[in-house]
This record gives C-alpha cells, structure tokens and sequence, in this order.
C-alpha cells in the first residue's frame, strides 16, 4: 500500500502505469497519476515507496509525473497519454516543463495541438530558448521551418459556467472527456474533437472544423457547449 491511498485509487494507479497497458484502458490521466503520487509523497513515501508500489523498476518516471504538475493548471486537462490530435502528450507535456516561463509554455502549448509539435520539437524549441536570445515565436517558427510539411490544425477555448466547476472537478478526466464528446455530437460542429477541463474546455480540428466554427458563430460556441456540459451533468450522463 501507500499511505494517503486507498486500495481503488491506488489500483487505478497501477493499471495506470502497468506495463503494456494501452493507453486507452488507462483509467487516470498523466495529471491524475501525479496528483495521487504527490498524495502519497505528502504522506512521506519517497520516490523509491512509490516506484515500488506500482511495480515500476526506477523512480524516473515518478518524478516526471510529479514535474508535469508545476505546469498551469489550464493546460493540465489537455495532457494525455500517447500521442494524438486533441491533446498533449506525456512526454511532449514534461519537455514543456523545461520552458520556465508559464506564458511561453501556453504558446507551445498552443502550437502542439494547432501545429501538432512531436515531443522531440518541443524538447528542442525549448534548448533553443534556453540557450539562445531568441524570443519563443522565433524559436517555434525554426523548429517548425525545419518541417518538409507543416499540418495546420485549428484550436478553440472556452471556459466553463461556475456552477458546473464544482461537478466537474470531481469526475476524472476520462469521464469529462466523455461529457464533451456526447456535447460535440449534440452540438454537431464538425470535425471536432477535444478535452473538458473543470474549469476550461478545448475543441481541436482541422479545415472542416474551421469552416464549421465560421458558420455557427464563434461567439455562440462556448456558450452552447457550456449548456449541453450542464445537461449532461444533471441527467449524469458520466458518474465517474
């Protein structure tokens, strides 16, 4: 065991982080996964405690979970495992930690789901930065210019109403995401997918999804997936 778990959290925490578990049979999110190794640390457990815990053979990888929490909490619910459209993944999350500067985080942030930056390009955005007086924008346009193809996608935010914060946050990451895309498929904008956040939520796509932002109204978006995310709560869509 581990102290400050209890036994179901910390059996999500080790299908989690099992060996050959694939990523979408994972019930916690990179950001989940910290959050409860930073539980049990608060508790005394060392790296080493954890490590052991959950089966894994070095404490590498329970330090990069608890890094990748210092990074805003706004981006926080964009992390996910592996690699895809919607979302920033593990390792291209904790190469964003190697940036200092919160802002400059959010614009690659922003970048890795409109330009759909690898880990390794944002591991060498961020030397660039660190090592030169290039201001972040120069830093992205050279990493990117080093493309024989540039792939645009395009991003929307939104923020979510106070009054359903409060639920959201109490449900993981994989059920919020499930609310979303049941408000997606109610909405009907194309072509989109995304991640639901408690307090955030953003929807990524590509032209199709740009050319059917432009016809509902931008300015009516977040307040349409704001209402459907209120429905989908009160009719518990997700208990998760």
């Amino acid at each position: 065991m581990l102290a400050g778990l209890n036994a179901l959290e910390l059996g999500r925490l080790r299908i989690s982080l099992g060996y050959g578990t694939h990523k979408k049979g994972r019930p916690l999110s990179p950001i989940e996964v910290g959050e409860l190794l930073r539980k049990a640390r608060s508790e005394g457990m060392s790296l080493q405690d954890c490590a052991k815990a959950v089966q894994l053979d070095g404490t590498g990888h329970i330090g990069r979970f608890l890094t990748i929490l210092e990074l805003p909490e706004d981006l926080q619910h964009l992390i996910g495992w592996g690699a895809e459209k919607n979302f920033i993944g593990f390792t291209a999350a904790f190469e964003l930690t190697k940036l200092g500067n919160a802002e400059e985080q959010r614009v690659v942030a922003s970048t890795i789901l409109s330009d759909g930056l690898t880990s390794k390009e944002v591991r060498q955005i961020a030397q660039l930065r660190n090592r030169s007086d290039k201001n972040i924008g120069q830093c992205i346009k050279e990493i990117l210019g080093m493309r024989q193809q540039v792939t645009k996608r395009f991003v929307f935010v939104g923020s979510m109403s106070l009054e359903t914060e409060s639920n959201l946050a109490k449900k993981t990451q994989s059920a919020r995401d499930l609310i979303l895309a049941s408000a997606i498929g109610s909405f009907g904008i194309r072509s989109a997918t995304g991640r639901l956040g408690p307090k955030l939520f953003t929807l990524v796509g590509n032209e199709d999804f740009n050319a059917s932002m432009q016809e509902i109204g931008k300015e009516n978006i977040e307040a349409r997936i704001r209402a459907l995310v209120s429905k989908a709560l009160e009719n518990g869509l997700s208990e998760s």
